[in-house]
C-alpha cells in the first residue's frame, strides 16, 4: 500500500536534514517514514530546493489580458484579423506551455508552467 505524505512535511523534513544537519535515520524513525523514501526526498531537495513548493496548475493562471468587452460587430475587417492573430499567438504559446507577461513594447518575460522538456 502506498502512503501519500503531505508536501509541507516533506519540505520540513528535507530542510531539517539538509540545512540544519539533523540525522536522517532518527528523522525517519521519529516521523515513521521509510528511510529509502526519505532519502529520495532528500535527493530531490538537493537537486532543487523548491521541489516541494506548491505546484502551479495551468488552471491557476488568470488571463493576463483581461477580456475587453469588444463589440466585434463594430470592428473593420483589418481590426478583426488583428484580433484573431493575437488570439492565435496566445493559443500557440499556451500549447507550448508558457505565457508571456508584459507584452507590447515592454520587456517580455516567459513563464513556464510545465516541467516537461520543451524539445
Amino acid at each position: 500500500m502506498t502512503m501519500h505524505y503531505n508536501i509541507e512535511l516533506k519540505k520540513k523534513l528535507c530542510y531539517n536534514i539538509c540545512i540544519n544537519g539533523d540525522s536522517t535515520i532518527k528523522t525517519a524513525e521519529e516521523f515513521n517514514v521509510p528511510l529509502k523514501t526519505l532519502e529520495k526526498w532528500i535527493t530531490a531537495f538537493n537537486k532543487n530546493s523548491h521541489c516541494f513548493d506548491k505546484k502551479i496548475e495551468s488552471n491557476d493562471f488568470k488571463l493576463l489580458n483581461k477580456p475587453n468587452t469588444i463589440n466585434y460587430d463594430e470592428l473593420s475587417n483589418d481590426e478583426l484579423i488583428k484580433q484573431l492573430m493575437k488570439k492565435d499567438i496566445e493559443i500557440a504559446r499556451l500549447k507550448k506551455g508558457y505565457i508571456v507577461k508584459e507584452g507590447g513594447t515592454a520587456r517580455k518575460v516567459f513563464v513556464t508552467f510545465s516541467k516537461k522538456n520543451m524539445k
